[in-house]
């Protein structure tokens, strides 16, 4: 069962982390409810156009994974691997397949960094860009 589209960007008030469905009200952990305006592409067909926390109209796709949790699967591989005569490693490469493989595709925004969970993938997306993010990264001058 496909979970409703969800937005997840950084709360106003605080600084952590708020989220809003398709309506466009929010809600944080700091009793804040902000509000972000959607466009029609969102509202209507589901597909992120742009950032509506920012405005930013360049979003990068990744599974929804926890990256450090993965790294944490191929360390306990790689520790394990002596002892398993390095069988470790393959299985901790197939776990990490296969979640690869099971989880939904996300769009974050390079400049703002929300997270759009559950949207139909723009085609304009594509994966992460080191290159384009760099440009987002560096200290206004």
């Amino acid at each position: 069962m496909a979970r409703p589209p969800r937005i997840a960007f950084r709360c106003p008030a605080c600084n952590g982390e708020a989220e809003c469905g398709l309506n466009g009200l929010g809600t944080c952990r700091c009793g804040a409810t902000p509000s972000l305006t959607l466009s029609a592409s969102i509202r209507e067909q589901q597909i992120v156009d742009a950032c509506p926390a920012c405005g930013g109209t360049q979003l990068y796709v990744q599974r929804d994974f926890n990256q450090k949790a993965g790294l944490g699967v191929v360390i306990v591989g790689a520790v394990f691997a002596p002892f398993t005569h390095y069988a470790s490693l393959v299985v901790a490469a197939l776990i990490d397949t296969a979640l690869y493989l099971m989880l939904a595709e996300i769009a974050i925004c390079y400049r703002c960094k929300a997270h759009f969970r559950g949207f139909t993938r723009n085609p304009q997306h594509e994966p992460f860009d080191l290159h384009l993010a760099e440009q987002y990264d560096k200290p206004a001058s």
